[in-house]
């Protein structure tokens, strides 16, 4: 799911296992972007003396644990555009678990910075697949702020097809919320949109799982 729930880890190691779940992060900073969607900030690393660390094995597992929670992403609520021929507004929820793998671990002023893939079970009002990629930041104090990206394939109140959906999120640890907005639908997914929140449990060093709920509406 777009977002994260918890991070916190150290310098990963050079052994990266599959698996965007962290621990506990050290140091991140965290610039959001709020040029991208609306309903969702992006998250940019401050350019700075970055310099890529092997991972440590130790480290990895919270790193990948950090990334697990961040980026696991679900949730809808949407708003029509006016004028537009809309279906009526419907909500659900759900619960998802999440497998990831970290790509890379940089650091840049005292932050940590990690770029991860993960894929993504959901099930309830949003049942299918999600593969996404996204980026975490861990601050010095241990907080972390997450955003990720990715396409969604499966099934929305019987219709069938795929949808992009992003999420931001933050907290702290272990655990942390965050909201989710998906569009550009394809197939019978076509011209769905949602938006919502979604909470992630980090169960592993490369698993993760949480609950959603979202609002959403097809419209043409």
């Amino acid at each position: 799911m777009a977002g994260r729930a918890g991070l916190a880890a150290g310098p990963p190691g050079p052994d990266v296992v599959p698996g965007p779940s962290v621990g506990r992060r050290r140091g991140v900073t965290f610039h959001r972007d709020v040029s991208s969607s609306p309903a969702t900030a992006r998250l940019a690393a401050k350019p700075a003396q970055a310099e890529c660390i092997p991972a440590g094995k130790e480290s990895t597992m919270k790193v990948l644990k950090a990334v697990l929670a961040a980026l696991p992403v679900l949730a809808v609520l949407l708003l029509p555009a006016a004028g537009a021929s809309a279906s009526a507004l419907s909500s659900g929820s759900g619960s998802f678990t999440t497998t990831g793998q970290v790509i890379s671990v940089r650091q840049a002023d005292g932050n940590t910075i990690v770029t991860a893939a993960e894929v993504q079970t959901l099930t309830g009002a949003l049942s299918g697949n999600r593969m996404a990629t996204g980026i975490e930041i861990f601050h010095p104090d241990g907080t972390f702020t997450a955003h990720d990206s990715g396409t969604f394939t499966g099934t929305v109140e019987g219709r069938t097809g795929s949808i992009t959906i992003s999420g931001a999120s933050s907290g702290t640890g272990t655990t942390g919320s965050g909201q989710i907005v998906g569009d550009r639908g394809t197939g019978g997914l076509a011209g769905l949109h949602l938006q919502g929140t979604f909470q992630p449990v980090i169960t592993s060093s490369t698993t993760a799982e949480g609950t959603y709920s979202v609002q959403f509406h097809f419209g043409s």
